[in-house]
């Protein structure tokens, strides 16, 4: 029996709100703080890799994605300045799921279509 992801491949994401803060290879957002903050977002960068890895064949695509550093409430507290309107994040965030299919399965991506290490 096919699955409803089987029957219809790429039409069912998994998608987590992740971080460049979470890519271990990306030095510029490794530096200084926030450990509790980036850790968190390392895990949801491999748990998209593990999930991708055991339900990518049964047409599940999963999807760690980063916003950007957006004009939220967090993004602008304090002494911060956050640099990506939310009006065009959520635009990049809606693009990368819309574009992303079995071929990018556990892939990190961020709102600009970019892939940044992770």
């Amino acid at each position: 029996t096919l699955t409803a992801a089987e029957r219809q491949p790429n039409k069912c994401k998994i998608v987590s709100m992740s971080s460049k803060s979470g890519s271990v290879g990306h030095l510029r957002f490794m530096i200084g703080g926030a450990y509790d903050y980036r850790c968190s977002k390392v895990a949801i960068n491999r748990t998209a890799r593990l999930l991708a890895e055991e339900f990518g064949g049964q047409g599940v695509v999963v999807l760690p994605v980063c916003p950007g550093w957006a004009a939220t409430d967090m993004g602008n507290r304090g002494h911060l300045n956050a640099e990506v309107p939310v009006v065009e994040s959520i635009r990049g965030v809606r693009e990368a799921i819309r574009g992303t299919c079995e071929g990018r399965n556990g892939v990190f991506v961020d709102h600009l279509m970019e892939f940044p290490p992770w």
